[in-house]
Protein backbone atom coordinates (compact mmCIF):
# COMPACT_ATOMS: atom_id res chain seq x y z
CA UNK A 1 0.00 0.00 0.00
CA UNK A 2 1.38 3.15 -0.96
CA UNK A 3 0.72 7.34 -0.13
CA UNK A 4 1.45 10.30 -1.55
CA UNK A 5 4.70 12.51 0.08
CA UNK A 6 3.17 16.26 0.92
CA UNK A 7 7.02 17.54 0.40
CA UNK A 8 10.53 16.65 0.05
CA UNK A 9 12.86 18.66 1.95
CA UNK A 10 15.96 16.12 0.68
CA UNK A 11 16.22 13.26 -2.27
CA UNK A 12 16.68 9.45 -1.96
CA UNK A 13 15.06 5.64 -1.14
CA UNK A 14 14.82 4.23 1.94
CA UNK A 15 14.16 0.68 3.30
CA UNK A 16 13.41 0.23 6.95
CA UNK A 17 11.42 -0.02 9.99
CA UNK A 18 10.25 3.20 11.60
CA UNK A 19 11.42 4.46 14.70
CA UNK A 20 9.01 6.72 16.74
CA UNK A 21 10.64 9.81 18.84
CA UNK A 22 8.69 12.04 21.16
CA UNK A 23 9.35 14.02 24.36
CA UNK A 24 8.96 12.11 27.35
CA UNK A 25 6.89 13.48 30.23
CA UNK A 26 7.08 10.39 32.65
CA UNK A 27 10.02 10.14 34.33
CA UNK A 28 11.16 8.24 37.34
CA UNK A 29 14.27 8.17 39.25
CA UNK A 30 15.42 8.32 42.61
CA UNK A 31 17.29 11.31 42.74
CA UNK A 32 16.09 14.22 43.55
CA UNK A 33 14.55 17.17 40.93
CA UNK A 34 17.10 19.02 41.11
CA UNK A 35 19.53 16.38 40.54
CA UNK A 36 18.01 14.62 38.50
CA UNK A 37 17.89 18.31 36.02
CA UNK A 38 21.45 18.75 36.75
CA UNK A 39 22.41 15.00 35.21
CA UNK A 40 20.28 16.14 32.16
CA UNK A 41 22.64 19.47 31.19
CA UNK A 42 25.64 16.89 32.08
CA UNK A 43 24.14 14.36 29.33
CA UNK A 44 22.99 16.86 26.96
CA UNK A 45 26.44 18.71 27.15
CA UNK A 46 28.62 15.39 26.39
CA UNK A 47 26.36 15.03 23.83
CA UNK A 48 27.38 18.32 22.36
CA UNK A 49 31.13 17.61 22.88
CA UNK A 50 30.69 14.01 20.83
CA UNK A 51 28.80 15.52 18.17
CA UNK A 52 31.94 18.37 18.24
CA UNK A 53 34.32 15.46 18.09
CA UNK A 54 32.55 13.74 14.61
CA UNK A 55 31.62 17.17 13.24
CA UNK A 56 34.51 19.51 13.17
CA UNK A 57 32.44 21.47 10.37
CA UNK A 58 29.86 22.41 13.12
CA UNK A 59 31.96 23.67 15.60
CA UNK A 60 30.28 27.18 15.75
CA UNK A 61 27.12 26.37 15.80
CA UNK A 62 27.56 23.38 18.29
CA UNK A 63 29.66 25.80 20.71
CA UNK A 64 26.46 28.24 20.46
CA UNK A 65 24.38 24.98 21.57
CA UNK A 66 26.99 24.46 24.19
CA UNK A 67 26.67 27.84 25.52
CA UNK A 68 23.14 27.98 25.80
CA UNK A 69 22.89 24.77 27.41
CA UNK A 70 25.17 25.94 30.28
CA UNK A 71 24.07 29.51 30.77
CA UNK A 72 23.44 30.00 34.22
CA UNK A 73 20.25 32.30 33.42
CA UNK A 74 18.79 29.36 32.64
CA UNK A 75 20.10 27.00 35.39
CA UNK A 76 19.30 29.42 38.56
CA UNK A 77 16.01 29.98 36.29
CA UNK A 78 15.32 26.15 36.58
CA UNK A 79 16.77 25.37 40.26
CA UNK A 80 14.74 28.56 41.50
CA UNK A 81 11.42 26.95 40.03
CA UNK A 82 12.00 23.49 41.47
CA UNK A 83 13.09 25.24 44.62
CA UNK A 84 9.09 26.51 44.57
CA UNK A 85 7.64 23.35 44.24
CA UNK A 86 7.81 22.45 40.14
CA UNK A 87 8.81 19.00 38.98
CA UNK A 88 12.03 19.43 36.79
CA UNK A 89 10.57 18.70 33.79
CA UNK A 90 8.03 21.42 34.16
CA UNK A 91 10.42 24.13 35.26
CA UNK A 92 12.52 23.50 32.44
CA UNK A 93 9.77 23.93 29.96
CA UNK A 94 8.59 27.27 31.54
CA UNK A 95 11.93 28.83 31.99
CA UNK A 96 12.79 28.00 28.43
CA UNK A 97 9.27 28.92 26.95
CA UNK A 98 9.48 32.28 28.55
CA UNK A 99 13.25 32.80 26.91
CA UNK A 100 11.89 31.76 23.52
CA UNK A 101 8.34 33.99 23.88
CA UNK A 102 10.85 36.93 24.40
CA UNK A 103 13.16 36.09 21.21
CA UNK A 104 9.84 35.35 19.26
CA UNK A 105 9.39 39.46 20.05
CA UNK A 106 13.00 40.66 18.84
CA UNK A 107 13.33 42.33 16.35
CA UNK A 108 16.55 41.35 15.24
CA UNK A 109 16.91 38.48 12.56
CA UNK A 110 19.85 36.97 13.93
CA UNK A 111 17.71 36.39 17.33
CA UNK A 112 14.70 35.22 15.79
CA UNK A 113 16.79 32.23 14.41
CA UNK A 114 18.36 31.44 17.74
CA UNK A 115 14.51 30.11 18.75
CA UNK A 116 14.83 27.38 16.86
CA UNK A 117 17.84 26.79 18.74
CA UNK A 118 16.75 26.93 21.88
CA UNK A 119 13.57 24.45 21.06
CA UNK A 120 16.37 22.16 20.56
CA UNK A 121 18.41 22.44 23.40
CA UNK A 122 15.01 22.24 25.30
CA UNK A 123 14.04 19.24 23.87
CA UNK A 124 17.52 17.47 24.40
CA UNK A 125 17.35 18.37 27.92
CA UNK A 126 13.80 17.07 28.74
CA UNK A 127 14.68 13.65 26.53
CA UNK A 128 17.76 13.15 28.92
CA UNK A 129 15.96 14.12 32.04
CA UNK A 130 13.21 11.46 31.17
CA UNK A 131 15.16 9.46 29.41
CA UNK A 132 13.40 8.80 26.42
CA UNK A 133 16.19 9.99 23.52
CA UNK A 134 17.42 7.83 20.96
CA UNK A 135 21.07 7.62 22.33
CA UNK A 136 21.37 4.57 23.08
CA UNK A 137 19.69 2.53 19.85
CA UNK A 138 22.57 1.18 17.32
CA UNK A 139 20.80 -0.48 14.74
CA UNK A 140 19.54 1.86 11.91
CA UNK A 141 15.86 3.25 11.86
CA UNK A 142 13.67 5.73 9.76
CA UNK A 143 13.19 8.06 12.63
CA UNK A 144 9.66 9.54 12.40
CA UNK A 145 8.95 12.79 14.06
CA UNK A 146 6.85 15.71 14.82
CA UNK A 147 9.20 18.07 13.95
CA UNK A 148 13.49 17.17 14.05
CA UNK A 149 15.36 19.45 15.81
CA UNK A 150 19.03 19.47 14.21
CA UNK A 151 20.65 18.01 17.27
CA UNK A 152 18.81 14.77 17.22
CA UNK A 153 20.18 14.57 12.98
CA UNK A 154 23.68 15.23 13.69
CA UNK A 155 23.86 12.64 16.61
CA UNK A 156 22.70 9.85 15.08
CA UNK A 157 23.39 10.72 11.03
CA UNK A 158 24.63 7.45 11.25
CA UNK A 159 21.98 5.09 11.84
CA UNK A 160 19.03 7.61 10.39
CA UNK A 161 18.07 6.10 7.24
CA UNK A 162 15.58 8.36 6.23
CA UNK A 163 13.64 11.08 7.99
CA UNK A 164 9.62 11.38 7.94
CA UNK A 165 7.83 14.30 9.85
CA UNK A 166 4.71 15.97 9.82
CA UNK A 167 6.90 19.49 9.78
CA UNK A 168 9.49 21.36 8.37
CA UNK A 169 10.53 23.21 5.73
CA UNK A 170 12.98 23.25 2.94
CA UNK A 171 15.07 25.66 4.98
CA UNK A 172 15.05 24.71 8.41
CA UNK A 173 18.81 23.86 9.52
CA UNK A 174 17.89 19.79 9.50
CA UNK A 175 16.46 19.97 6.26
CA UNK A 176 20.00 21.66 4.95
CA UNK A 177 21.78 19.04 7.16
CA UNK A 178 19.92 15.94 5.65
CA UNK A 179 20.95 17.15 1.98
CA UNK A 180 24.23 17.94 3.32
CA UNK A 181 24.58 13.80 3.81
CA UNK A 182 22.18 12.76 1.43
CA UNK A 183 19.69 11.43 4.40
CA UNK A 184 15.77 11.53 2.55
CA UNK A 185 13.60 13.43 4.36
CA UNK A 186 9.64 14.04 3.96
CA UNK A 187 6.72 16.03 5.28
CA UNK A 188 3.86 13.23 5.43
CA UNK A 189 0.59 14.06 7.10
CA UNK A 190 -0.31 10.53 8.37
CA UNK A 191 0.71 8.41 11.49
CA UNK A 192 2.93 5.56 11.59
CA UNK A 193 3.83 1.97 13.83
CA UNK A 194 6.48 1.98 15.56
CA UNK A 195 8.79 -0.72 13.73
CA UNK A 196 6.53 -1.03 11.14
CA UNK A 197 8.63 -1.57 8.09
CA UNK A 198 8.48 1.23 5.16
CA UNK A 199 9.32 2.16 1.82
CA UNK A 200 10.03 5.79 0.90
CA UNK A 201 10.68 7.20 -2.65
CA UNK A 202 10.87 11.17 -3.29
CA UNK A 203 11.51 10.51 -6.94
CA UNK A 204 8.18 8.95 -7.50
CA UNK A 205 6.40 10.78 -4.10
CA UNK A 206 5.24 7.98 -2.25
CA UNK A 207 5.60 5.94 0.57
CA UNK A 208 5.01 2.26 0.68
CA UNK A 209 3.64 0.71 4.40
CA UNK A 210 3.72 -2.91 4.71
CA UNK A 211 5.75 -3.72 1.57
CA UNK A 212 5.62 -6.76 -0.01
CA UNK A 213 8.95 -8.76 -0.37
CA UNK A 214 9.16 -8.17 -4.38
CA UNK A 215 8.71 -4.46 -3.59
CA UNK A 216 11.92 -4.58 -1.32
CA UNK A 217 14.08 -6.66 -3.54
CA UNK A 218 13.30 -3.87 -7.09
CA UNK A 219 13.75 -1.20 -4.51
CA UNK A 220 17.44 -2.65 -3.27
CA UNK A 221 18.58 -2.89 -6.42
CA UNK A 222 17.05 0.97 -6.93
CA UNK A 223 19.50 1.77 -4.59
CA UNK A 224 22.54 0.04 -5.73
CA UNK A 225 21.86 1.66 -9.22
CA UNK A 226 21.44 5.16 -7.74
CA UNK A 227 24.54 4.90 -5.33
CA UNK A 228 26.45 3.60 -8.40
CA UNK A 229 26.80 7.50 -8.99
CA UNK A 230 25.58 9.26 -5.95
CA UNK A 231 29.35 10.55 -5.27
CA UNK A 232 30.54 11.25 -8.87
CA UNK A 233 28.87 13.59 -11.54
CA UNK A 234 27.69 11.30 -14.37
CA UNK A 235 28.78 12.61 -17.79
CA UNK A 236 26.88 15.49 -19.37
CA UNK A 237 27.18 17.58 -22.69
CA UNK A 238 26.29 21.12 -22.67
CA UNK A 239 25.93 21.53 -18.38
CA UNK A 240 27.76 22.70 -15.93
CA UNK A 241 27.73 21.38 -12.47
CA UNK A 242 29.27 23.82 -10.05
CA UNK A 243 29.51 23.88 -6.57
CA UNK A 244 29.06 26.51 -3.95
CA UNK A 245 31.86 26.78 -1.19
CA UNK A 246 32.80 28.89 1.99
CA UNK A 247 36.03 27.66 2.42
CA UNK A 248 38.66 25.18 1.19
CA UNK A 249 37.68 22.45 3.55
CA UNK A 250 34.67 22.51 1.07
CA UNK A 251 36.95 21.96 -1.65
CA UNK A 252 37.83 18.39 -0.71
CA UNK A 253 34.31 16.89 -1.68
CA UNK A 254 34.05 19.08 -4.75
CA UNK A 255 37.06 17.51 -6.45
CA UNK A 256 36.28 13.92 -4.75
CA UNK A 257 32.46 14.30 -6.21
CA UNK A 258 33.68 15.52 -9.97
CA UNK A 259 32.16 19.12 -10.11
CA UNK A 260 33.24 21.08 -13.19
CA UNK A 261 34.53 23.48 -11.08
CA UNK A 262 32.93 26.59 -8.23
CA UNK A 263 30.72 28.85 -9.25
CA UNK A 264 30.57 30.35 -6.00
CA UNK A 265 33.39 30.80 -3.24
CA UNK A 266 31.80 32.97 -0.70
CA UNK A 267 35.27 35.03 0.85
CA UNK A 268 33.38 36.61 3.56
CA UNK A 269 32.87 33.46 6.07
CA UNK A 270 36.63 33.56 5.97
CA UNK A 271 36.50 36.87 6.81
CA UNK A 272 33.85 35.84 9.43
CA UNK A 273 35.61 33.58 11.08
CA UNK A 274 38.36 36.05 12.00
CA UNK A 275 38.38 38.64 14.66
CA UNK A 276 41.01 40.79 12.78
CA UNK A 277 41.73 41.52 9.36
CA UNK A 278 43.36 38.71 7.32
CA UNK A 279 46.25 39.96 5.94
CA UNK A 280 47.86 39.74 1.79
CA UNK A 281 49.75 36.98 2.74
CA UNK A 282 47.13 35.14 4.67
CA UNK A 283 44.50 35.35 1.79
CA UNK A 284 46.89 34.80 -0.97
CA UNK A 285 47.46 30.73 0.41
CA UNK A 286 44.18 30.49 1.20
CA UNK A 287 43.24 31.52 -2.41
CA UNK A 288 46.28 30.14 -4.38
CA UNK A 289 45.57 26.68 -2.51
CA UNK A 290 41.87 26.78 -3.65
CA UNK A 291 43.13 27.19 -7.62
CA UNK A 292 45.67 24.40 -7.34
CA UNK A 293 43.24 22.49 -5.91
CA UNK A 294 40.86 22.68 -8.68
CA UNK A 295 43.61 21.19 -11.24
CA UNK A 296 42.55 23.57 -13.84
CA UNK A 297 39.03 23.68 -13.53
CA UNK A 298 37.06 27.83 -13.16
CA UNK A 299 36.87 28.70 -9.68
CA UNK A 300 34.79 32.03 -9.17
CA UNK A 301 35.33 33.91 -5.78
CA UNK A 302 33.04 36.45 -4.49
CA UNK A 303 34.62 39.29 -3.05
CA UNK A 304 33.38 39.96 0.67
CA UNK A 305 29.69 40.16 1.28
CA UNK A 306 28.59 41.72 4.16
CA UNK A 307 26.19 44.31 5.61
CA UNK A 308 22.70 43.51 6.55
CA UNK A 309 22.81 39.64 8.08
CA UNK A 310 26.36 39.71 7.49
CA UNK A 311 29.15 41.76 10.06
CA UNK A 312 32.54 41.98 10.85
CA UNK A 313 33.82 43.07 13.77
CA UNK A 314 36.44 44.79 13.09
CA UNK A 315 35.13 47.14 10.45
CA UNK A 316 32.30 49.34 10.17
CA UNK A 317 29.61 47.63 8.14
CA UNK A 318 27.29 49.17 5.66
CA UNK A 319 24.37 47.95 3.33
CA UNK A 320 25.37 45.45 0.88
CA UNK A 321 26.81 46.30 -2.11
CA UNK A 322 29.52 48.99 -3.27
CA UNK A 323 29.25 51.18 -0.34
CA UNK A 324 31.42 48.28 1.91
CA UNK A 325 33.82 48.73 -0.50
CA UNK A 326 34.10 51.86 -1.01
CA UNK A 327 34.28 52.69 2.50
CA UNK A 328 36.59 49.71 3.82
CA UNK A 329 39.27 50.51 0.85
CA UNK A 330 42.29 48.74 2.32
CA UNK A 331 40.12 45.14 2.89
CA UNK A 332 38.98 45.67 -0.67
CA UNK A 333 42.44 46.70 -2.38
CA UNK A 334 44.53 44.01 0.08
CA UNK A 335 41.66 40.79 -0.79
CA UNK A 336 41.90 41.85 -5.11
CA UNK A 337 45.97 41.75 -4.53
CA UNK A 338 45.57 38.36 -2.98
CA UNK A 339 43.23 36.84 -5.97
CA UNK A 340 45.34 38.33 -8.39
CA UNK A 341 48.69 36.74 -7.56
CA UNK A 342 46.49 33.36 -6.51
CA UNK A 343 45.59 33.55 -9.60
CA UNK A 344 46.41 29.63 -11.43
CA UNK A 345 44.90 30.81 -14.65
CA UNK A 346 41.25 29.58 -13.65
CA UNK A 347 39.88 32.20 -11.02
CA UNK A 348 37.01 34.84 -11.86
CA UNK A 349 36.22 37.38 -9.83
CA UNK A 350 32.73 38.19 -9.40
CA UNK A 351 30.99 41.22 -7.24
CA UNK A 352 27.66 40.79 -5.28
CA UNK A 353 24.55 43.37 -5.31
CA UNK A 354 24.83 45.31 -7.96
CA UNK A 355 22.14 47.65 -8.93
CA UNK A 356 23.44 49.70 -12.61
CA UNK A 357 26.19 49.03 -14.85
CA UNK A 358 28.08 52.36 -13.59
CA UNK A 359 28.53 50.11 -10.25
CA UNK A 360 29.73 47.24 -11.95
CA UNK A 361 31.90 49.52 -14.12
CA UNK A 362 33.22 51.22 -11.14
CA UNK A 363 34.61 48.04 -9.65
CA UNK A 364 35.85 46.64 -12.75
CA UNK A 365 37.98 49.67 -13.47
CA UNK A 366 39.29 49.34 -9.53
CA UNK A 367 40.32 45.96 -10.15
CA UNK A 368 41.69 46.49 -13.59
CA UNK A 369 44.10 49.55 -11.74
CA UNK A 370 45.04 47.42 -9.13
CA UNK A 371 46.34 44.57 -11.24
CA UNK A 372 48.25 47.36 -13.68
CA UNK A 373 50.05 48.88 -11.07
CA UNK A 374 51.17 45.29 -9.88
CA UNK A 375 51.52 43.06 -12.84
CA UNK A 376 48.98 41.06 -12.40
CA UNK A 377 47.02 39.31 -14.97
CA UNK A 378 43.27 40.56 -15.32
CA UNK A 379 40.69 37.55 -14.66
CA UNK A 380 37.30 37.25 -15.99
CA UNK A 381 35.28 39.64 -13.84
CA UNK A 382 30.92 39.07 -13.31
CA UNK A 383 28.23 39.66 -11.64
CA UNK A 384 26.06 38.16 -9.35
CA UNK A 385 22.36 38.84 -10.34
CA UNK A 386 20.64 39.19 -7.15
CA UNK A 387 18.70 42.76 -7.38
CA UNK A 388 15.54 43.67 -8.93
CA UNK A 389 17.01 46.83 -10.78
CA UNK A 390 19.61 44.98 -12.26
CA UNK A 391 17.54 42.81 -13.74
CA UNK A 392 15.17 45.26 -15.27
CA UNK A 393 18.41 46.78 -16.81
CA UNK A 394 20.12 43.89 -17.63
CA UNK A 395 21.12 44.91 -21.36
CA UNK A 396 22.87 48.05 -20.41
CA UNK A 397 25.52 45.39 -18.88
CA UNK A 398 28.44 45.95 -21.50
CA UNK A 399 31.84 44.98 -20.17
CA UNK A 400 30.69 41.71 -17.90
CA UNK A 401 31.92 38.59 -18.60
CA UNK A 402 30.02 36.27 -16.76
CA UNK A 403 26.97 36.25 -14.81
CA UNK A 404 25.39 34.18 -11.62
CA UNK A 405 22.15 34.80 -10.88
CA UNK A 406 21.53 34.88 -7.19
CA UNK A 407 18.32 33.80 -6.60
CA UNK A 408 17.97 33.85 -3.00
CA UNK A 409 18.44 37.28 -2.91
CA UNK A 410 17.11 38.36 -6.38
CA UNK A 411 13.42 36.79 -5.02
CA UNK A 412 13.70 38.60 -2.28
CA UNK A 413 14.09 41.97 -4.07
CA UNK A 414 11.09 41.26 -6.25
CA UNK A 415 7.89 39.10 -4.68
CA UNK A 416 9.27 40.24 -0.89
CA UNK A 417 9.65 36.80 0.48
CA UNK A 418 11.71 36.33 3.02
CA UNK A 419 14.65 34.12 2.35
CA UNK A 420 13.77 31.69 5.36
CA UNK A 421 10.12 30.89 3.29
CA UNK A 422 11.43 31.49 -0.21
CA UNK A 423 12.32 28.03 -1.34
CA UNK A 424 9.06 26.14 0.74
CA UNK A 425 6.91 29.21 -1.43
CA UNK A 426 8.95 28.39 -4.84
CA UNK A 427 5.77 27.03 -6.75
CA UNK A 428 3.84 30.30 -6.25
CA UNK A 429 6.52 32.74 -8.18
CA UNK A 430 8.72 30.03 -9.73
CA UNK A 431 6.54 30.31 -13.16
CA UNK A 432 6.47 34.32 -12.77
CA UNK A 433 10.32 34.41 -12.30
CA UNK A 434 11.26 32.45 -15.02
CA UNK A 435 9.65 34.68 -17.58
CA UNK A 436 11.73 37.59 -16.13
CA UNK A 437 14.64 35.53 -16.65
CA UNK A 438 14.51 35.36 -20.17
CA UNK A 439 15.54 38.36 -21.29
CA UNK A 440 18.89 37.53 -19.04
CA UNK A 441 19.15 33.97 -20.83
CA UNK A 442 18.31 36.34 -23.95
CA UNK A 443 21.08 38.95 -23.47
CA UNK A 444 23.90 35.87 -22.51
CA UNK A 445 23.53 34.05 -25.51
CA UNK A 446 23.48 37.12 -27.75
CA UNK A 447 26.93 38.36 -26.33
CA UNK A 448 28.75 34.93 -25.07
CA UNK A 449 28.65 35.76 -21.53
CA UNK A 450 28.47 32.75 -19.35
CA UNK A 451 25.36 32.00 -17.42
CA UNK A 452 24.45 30.24 -14.26
CA UNK A 453 22.33 30.10 -11.36
CA UNK A 454 23.89 29.64 -7.93
CA UNK A 455 21.04 29.98 -5.98
CA UNK A 456 19.23 27.50 -3.69
CA UNK A 457 16.68 27.27 -6.22
CA UNK A 458 19.08 25.25 -8.30
CA UNK A 459 18.94 22.61 -5.89
CA UNK A 460 15.05 22.22 -6.41
CA UNK A 461 14.40 19.61 -8.94
CA UNK A 462 11.24 21.13 -10.21
CA UNK A 463 12.48 24.62 -10.07
CA UNK A 464 15.71 23.59 -12.37
CA UNK A 465 13.86 22.34 -14.64
CA UNK A 466 11.79 25.29 -15.38
CA UNK A 467 15.78 26.85 -16.11
CA UNK A 468 16.46 24.26 -18.07
CA UNK A 469 13.19 25.36 -20.40
CA UNK A 470 14.13 29.06 -20.55
CA UNK A 471 18.11 27.97 -21.82
CA UNK A 472 19.63 27.74 -18.31
CA UNK A 473 22.29 25.05 -18.48
CA UNK A 474 24.68 25.92 -15.58
CA UNK A 475 23.94 25.00 -12.29
CA UNK A 476 25.70 25.80 -8.73
CA UNK A 477 25.04 24.04 -5.55
CA UNK A 478 26.44 22.71 -2.63
CA UNK A 479 28.55 20.10 -2.99
CA UNK A 480 26.14 17.78 -0.70
CA UNK A 481 23.53 17.99 -3.56
CA UNK A 482 25.61 15.73 -6.04
CA UNK A 483 22.95 13.65 -6.09
CA UNK A 484 19.82 16.12 -7.03
CA UNK A 485 22.26 17.16 -9.38
CA UNK A 486 22.67 13.55 -10.87
CA UNK A 487 18.95 13.53 -10.32
CA UNK A 488 18.42 17.29 -12.23
CA UNK A 489 20.59 15.87 -15.07
CA UNK A 490 18.42 12.50 -15.81
CA UNK A 491 15.08 15.00 -15.84
CA UNK A 492 16.63 16.84 -18.34
CA UNK A 493 17.93 14.15 -20.78
CA UNK A 494 14.18 12.68 -19.98
CA UNK A 495 12.43 15.81 -20.54
CA UNK A 496 14.03 16.98 -23.87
Amino acid sequence: MFFQIKSVLSDGIAIGNIKKINVNTNYLNDDSEETAFQNAITKSLAQIDKMMEENKELDDYLVALKLMISDKTLISGVKSLIHEGYKAYDAVEKIMNMHIAELNLSTSAYLKERVADLRDIKERILNNLGNNSINELNKSYIIFVNELNPTDLIFHKKNILAIIAKHGGYTSHSAILARNWGIPYIIYDNDLEDGENVILDTFKMRLITKPTQEEIYDYKLEIAKREGFVKKAIKHDGFDFLANVGSNFDLENVCQYGFDGIGLYRTELIFMNSDKPLSFDEQYLIYNKASKMLNGKPITFRIFDIGDDKRLSYIKTHKKGVDNYVKNQELFITQIKALLKANEGNIKIMFPMIETPSEFNFLREWVINIAKENNYNVPKLGMMLETKEALEHISEFKNVDFISIGTNDLTHDIYHISRDNALDLFSHYINDLTVKLKAVVEYAKENNIYLSVCGELASIPAAALKFYEIGIRNLSVSPSMIRTLNSIYTDFINNK
